[in-house]
């Protein structure tokens, strides 16, 4: 990416394209979970030749909290039990004024 191209080499198929986006990576720490008493490099452990790409890395650390989790997991289940019971809330009225725009727009 610093020379503004990217090579891709995918099902026999070897092109150099021009870049004008931005990549995001993401990955999970080579342990699994991320160590506190590790360095952000031995919990990332990728080669220097890969990390020099990435102008920015962000590490996002995911703390244990048993009572936050269990919140975030009861209102996740709520909405998909509500959505399954055919409840109606803000989401449903948007996409269905978004699927009746799509109906007039493609007839």
């Amino acid at each position: 990416m610093e020379q503004q191209t990217i090579s891709i080499a995918k099902a026999g198929i070897t092109t150099i394209l021009n870049s004008r986006t931005s990549v995001l990576a993401a990955a999970n720490p080579v342990f699994g979970r991320y160590d506190d008493l590790r360095t952000a490099a031995e919990n990332i452990d990728f080669q220097t030749t890969i990390l020099s790409r990435f102008d920015m890395i962000f590490i996002v650390i995911d703390t244990r909290d048993e009572v936050k989790d269990r919140m975030i997991a009861t209102h996740v289940f709520d909405l998909h039990r509500q959505g399954a019971s055919g409840a109606k809330g803000h989401l449903h009225d948007a996409l269905d004024a978004e699927h009746e725009f799509l109906k007039k727009y493609i007839t």
